[in-house]
């Protein structure tokens, strides 16, 4: 490849037309920049860096700036991250060489994907990740299969033991899409599991136990009562909540190291409260979602930023970095750590969640944080966070 023109290379980089090649050599070119990278450069000096950046990727200069953390953070070189006190922070000083090493050694730790364990009624456990596409068991009258697009799906032929239940559990760094019995399509977020009969026929209730994050598209149930087609209802339960429905689109997040249990209601109808106090639940409207801390309360909130990890996203809006980093543990399959005290700091922005780790540590060096990557085994890491 010859020599290519500087800013030819960086226009093509940013309208995503560059080669493998040149996208290989602007890349490194970064990282050797960052590495070499000693100016002690003054805030007025940085916001003229910064105002000619932004012009130069065509953003506006007023409101809310959003942009996507990459390509345009490894090509451009700038971030903007909104702190609490509402300052903005710019590449400052740091031990670079260390850093330009701990990005090399991050590109190593891939993100998450299609992997889950299904495990049957009789203990028996299948890695859904490396099945083949088919038929994966038959069991008590319900033919478990997956399909071409790798969800795992269930068809009833003739159930011979109603209570039978299957597990399906998605590790860190694992997601996986399952169909159950009554036609409900489930999403199981990382470090997820949720437990479910293998037929919900003649049940006057769904009920299934979740682990963590999951998205539901729940199927309608009608049974026969006293002449009538009545609504069967569709229950979560977590280890501090219940979710009932009546046919509708939700999300729930229950992962045990959060403070907070999110159920956010996307189409329909659902009622949140918890076991002990059923009657005191609250109904909640399409864009609101209820939140269990101490007491039960309701947000209006933005779906899309709930809904990002179903969609491939990070999507951040005033975010903190201990929430931040709670996801990127989930999904790159990492344990974090803090060294010292961490300040609230809060972030907006957008990453992708097929880029490696590399990708999504690199704007923590924007946020003037550091971070460290210590081996604890072959497949686990651990990123120590300082600032």
């Amino acid at each position: 490849m010859k020599k290519p023109d500087a800013k030819e290379l960086l226009d093509r980089y940013l309208s995503g037309n560059c080669t493998e090649e040149e996208q290989a050599l602007l890349e490194s070119w970064h990282l050797s920049r960052t590495a070499s990278l000693n100016e002690d450069l003054s805030m007025e000096d940085r916001s003229h860096d910064l105002d000619e950046v932004w012009e130069r990727l065509e953003l506006p200069e007023e409101g809310p700036r959003r942009i996507s953390l990459w390509p345009k953070l490894a090509a451009a070189a700038v971030l903007l991250l909104s702190l609490s006190a509402g300052i903005i922070f710019y590449l400052s000083k740091t031990p670079a060489n260390s850093d330009a090493e701990q990005l090399v050694v991050a590109k190593t730790i891939v993100p998450g994907g299609n992997r889950a364990i299904l495990t049957l009624d009789n203990g028996t456990e299948i890695s859904l990740s490396d099945a083949k596409n088919g038929s994966l068991a038959s069991q008590s009258g319900v033919n478990i299969s997956k399909s071409k697009d790798g969800r795992l799906v269930y068809h009833l032929s003739n159930v011979n033991k109603p209570n039978s239940y299957n597990t399906i559990t998605t590790p860190y760094g694992g997601q996986y899409q399952v169909v159950l019995p009554d036609g409900t399509n489930v999403w199981l977020n990382s470090g997820s599991s949720l437990r479910f009969p293998l037929t919900f026929d003649h049940l006057n209730e769904r009920k299934v136990e979740l682990k963590g994050e999951a998205y539901f598209e729940v199927a309608k149930q009608l049974k026969e009562e006293k002449g009538k087609q009545e609504r069967v209802p569709f229950i979560v339960m977590t280890d501090k909540q219940e979710v009932e429905v009546l046919g509708t689109h939700f999300n729930v997040n229950a992962y045990t190291d959060e403070p907070a249990v999110r159920t956010t209601l996307l189409e329909g109808r659902v009622k949140v409260s918890e076991p002990a106090k059923v009657k005191e639940g609250v109904l909640l409207k399409p864009g609101e979602q209820a939140v269990l801390k101490d007491r039960l309360s309701v947000l209006k909130v933005n779906t899309e930023e709930v809904m990002s990890w179903k969609n491939g996203l990070f999507l951040f809006n005033d975010t903190d970095l201990k929430s931040v980093m709670r996801q990127a543990s989930r999904w790159y399959n990492v344990d974090v750590v803090y060294d010292g005290n961490i300040p609230p700091t809060l972030f907006t922005g957008e990453v992708p969640r097929s880029v490696n780790a590399a990708a999504f540590l690199e704007m923590l060096r924007y946020l003037n944080v550091k971070f460290k990557i210590e081996k604890q085994t072959n497949t686990r890491n651990k990123i120590v966070v300082s600032l």
